[in-house]
């Protein structure tokens, strides 16, 4: 059967700027994202400064604004040699590793610097590391909010096309034209029975059906194969191929959990191979992930201790009962762990469970598939907010100190669900649960059960650092949103 193009948007593919397209696009998108950044450095030391000019105004230099540019400088100079420049295609995670990295090796530039004019002694500590600190947790999200400027002026994305041989083909195109804050804008979709079709080897032109697919592929920066299997010579014949002029050619996975934080490649003699990582079970990563829980809930106390004792006088006052709720759930290696939870619902939340879903079935069926009901009415008022804000799991934070959870991990489950998980509970039981986690930036409980169970498994397959900061980043803003929480 001849190739089927599932989707195409011609609209995308106008003719703006004739041959120099390509590099117009990148030159705006790089423009953006290198404003994002110069202003997200400047206000960082602004905000430092001003900061640290309420306890030591003294050691503020006078032209401190002179330093501003060349600082930029630095910075830009390594964020480029990093590739965030324009940084189309880069997954979330990978552009936080690399702007952590990038933004290290700023300030040891700076520092260095510094030392070499000799005027260290002008500059404080806490004034640096605040700088680094607010460079390092705005500067991705000050991008996300650049990037969605740009798509909104449509300045940002290059066209891809993505040419399949499997069922992947039609999802990836999808998962795409969902987000295309990543810069990857699908433009047009083919299923085909064998790449050979379009992009026949040169030595078998002649014996192979080639389907005609002149002007095909005009104006397309960026294409994505997706083959039934992995064969080099297929990818070969892609590039070597004089139908298209592509810039770049992506290869992907038939396995959508796999990430390049798990799969590195390797080179054995002339072999190519794939060194495989489960980086949460070294227990190497396992020390340094405790560390970090342990190092945010200390810095975080002053603040925790005045929510805690709010939480606690206004939850008496709503109703009665006790404060906090315990239920049992799932912990590593399939042990019973007693999580902890503000109490949002009333005191007798179980008997009304059991008699609301004896005369619901339409209640039964939900609770059944989701254990939870969307809108449950042994909430109550405080509890809506608590839920809706992910406030009323805080307490769990007990949990995290015993070693029992972390801060960041797959959902802690009950032992109800343990069948739906299947095969992936032996992957689940591997980690200690997490107060937050994949699932719960992706949509939190508007996303399907095997949804979720997919994003547990890729997190605990994946783990790096930087998934974490991720994580932990984009928990704040969705729960500041309020999005999918009931």
């Amino acid at each position: 059967m001849p190739p089927t193009i599932v989707f195409k948007d011609e609209s995308f593919l106008a003719p703006r700027h004739g041959g120099w397209r390509w590099l117009y696009r990148r030159a705006v998108m790089t423009g953006f994202m290198v404003l994002s950044d110069v202003l997200m450095i400047f206000a960082a030391i602004e905000f430092a400064l001003l900061l640290w000019m309420q306890v030591r105004a003294d050691l503020v230099p006078a032209h401190y604004q002179s330093l501003l540019l060349p600082v930029s400088i630095i910075f830009g100079f390594i964020y480029f040699s990093l590739g965030l420049y324009p940084g189309v295609g880069l997954g979330s995670v990978e552009e936080e590793r690399r702007m952590s990295i990038g933004t290290t090796l700023g300030m040891m530039g700076l520092m260095g610097l510094s030392f070499y004019l000799r005027n260290a002694n002008e500059w404080s500590r806490a004034v640096l590391g605040l700088t680094y600190l607010f460079v390092l947790l705005g500067a991705p999200v000050a991008r996300k909010v650049m990037r969605r400027i740009a798509l909104q002026l449509d300045l940002w994305g290059l066209p891809v096309v993505v040419i399949g041989e499997t069922e992947e083909t039609e999802r990836i195109y999808a998962n795409l034209n969902r987000n295309w804050l990543h810069g990857l804008r699908p433009v047009l979709c083919i299923r085909v029975d064998s790449l050979h079709h379009i992009f026949p080897p040169a030595s078998q032109k002649k014996k192979i059906k080639q389907w005609d697919t002149q002007g095909l592929f005009e104006g397309i920066d960026i294409a994505i194969i997706v083959p039934h299997q992995l064969p080099l010579n297929a990818v070969k014949n892609v590039l070597l191929h004089p139908s298209h002029h592509f810039q770049r050619v992506i290869v992907m996975l038939n396995e959508a959990r796999m990430a390049p934080i798990w799969f590195a490649p390797l080179m054995l003699s002339e072999h190519l191979g794939l060194e495989v990582k489960c980086q949460l079970i070294n227990p190497l990563h396992q020390a340094v992930k405790r560390m970090v829980d342990l190092g945010l809930i200390l810095i975080s106390l002053p603040v925790l201790i005045p929510i805690f004792l709010l939480f606690m006088i206004v939850i008496k006052l709503d109703s009665p009962g006790p404060i906090f709720y315990t239920q049992k759930r799932i912990g590593r290696d399939g042990r019973d762990i007693l999580i902890w939870k503000f109490r949002t619902m009333m005191n007798n939340a179980e008997s009304i469970l059991e008699a609301m879903l004896e005369k619901d079935d339409a209640l039964r069926g939900e609770w059944d598939q989701n254990f939870k009901l969307k809108n449950d009415p042994r909430i109550t008022r405080v509890g809506k907010f608590l839920r809706r804000t992910s406030l009323d799991e805080l307490p769990q934070l007990w949990n995290v100190l015993k070693r029992e959870m972390s801060l960041i991990g797959p959902r802690p489950i009950v032992t109800e669900e343990i069948p739906i998980y299947g095969d992936d509970f032996e992957i689940f039981k591997q980690v200690v649960p997490g107060m937050t986690g994949m699932w719960q930036i992706s949509g939190r409980n508007d996303l399907t059960y095997d949804e979720r169970i997919g994003l547990d498994v890729y997190y605990v397959q994946n783990w790096s650092i930087w998934l974490d900061l991720h994580i932990l980043m984009h928990t704040l803003l969705i729960v500041l949103q309020g999005r999918g929480a009931y």
